[in-house]
């Protein structure tokens, strides 16, 4: 097992702008195994993204997790998707407004706008150039990630005011009552 430390804020790693992946060799291939078993151990919250420094390494690869929900029934399908250098080639002119937290900055959450679909081009693990189009809750993840090798953290987009998981709770509990 590989399973990292999550950095957390205001570790200087989170505010680097990371480097590029030059050949997907067997050091790359541990980190990704190393983001794999880091977010797949995270249970409260889960992840539904890490990003290469938020486990120390300044490099650009992600993971990303898409979450399908499978039709009358409660159960949902988590699939990982690892971007190496990946970059957002267009953006939908819609924004959506939406809730956020991060893994690096625990416990805390915040509105971010960010456009509601994207077009990313990546390198995938087998060093293969891939193209896909992402919308909601999984663009939001992919801009998320795509933000954390810029060196930007969500807290610094943030519209409105940054609360704590417990005043997130009420909020959402008021919400739906």
């Amino acid at each position: 097992m590989s399973i990292k430390n999550i950095l957390t804020s205001p570790n200087q790693i989170l505010i680097q702008k990371s480097e590029r992946v030059q050949t997907v060799n067997e050091k790359v291939r541990q980190v990704i195994t190393e983001l794999i078993e880091t977010a797949n151990a995270q249970t409260n919250p889960e992840a539904a993204g890490l990003a290469a420094p938020q486990i120390g390494y300044n490099i650009r690869i992600i993971l990303v997790r898409d979450f399908k929900i499978i039709p009358n029934t409660e159960k949902i399908i988590i699939t990982n998707l690892i971007m190496i250098n990946p970059k957002i080639i267009s953006e939908s002119k819609e924004q959506e407004l939406d809730w956020e937290s991060c893994l690096s900055i625990p416990n805390m959450y915040g509105q971010v706008k960010r456009p509601a679909s994207i077009k990313v081009i990546y390198t995938d693990e087998k060093g293969l150039e891939k193209k896909i189009k992402a919308k909601g809750f999984f663009a939001r993840v992919i801009q998320h990630e795509v933000d954390h090798l810029n060196g930007v953290l969500f807290n610094t987009k943030i519209v409105g005011k940054l609360i704590s998981e417990s005043e997130y709770n009420k909020f959402i509990e008021n919400k739906y009552d």
